[in-house]
């Protein structure tokens, strides 16, 4: 499966502008923003987290889709995922998730 490579600039550009200058100690965010950026939802690409469909089970079992984490929703606290093994949900489509 190839990713398309728009993914990876996305990506390297949101973790860019999250990376402190050497000269004014400051990130671009923060720069534009005026406050420091909320780095606790950031998450390894290319993990291989497992999602559920229905948001009130608990158990991770055979209701759940493979996926591959891509990156980060412009403009909101969510994940972008590519399902690869579903039962439930089509394979190989991105979907948007709330963040976990």
């Amino acid at each position: 499966m190839i990713i398309c490579g728009g993914e990876f600039l996305l990506i390297a550009c949101f973790l860019q502008n999250r990376i402190p200058y050497k000269k004014t100690g400051k990130t671009p965010y923060e720069l534009w923003k005026g406050y420091q950026p909320n780095l606790k939802y950031l998450r390894e690409w290319g993990c291989l987290p497992k999602m559920v469909p229905d948001p009130k089970k608990r158990k991770i079992g055979s209701k759940t889709s493979n996926c591959m984490f891509l990156g980060y929703v412009e403009h909101n606290v969510a994940y972008r995922f590519l399902v690869l093994n579903s039962d439930m949900i089509e394979r190989n489509i991105i979907v948007k998730t709330k963040k976990c």
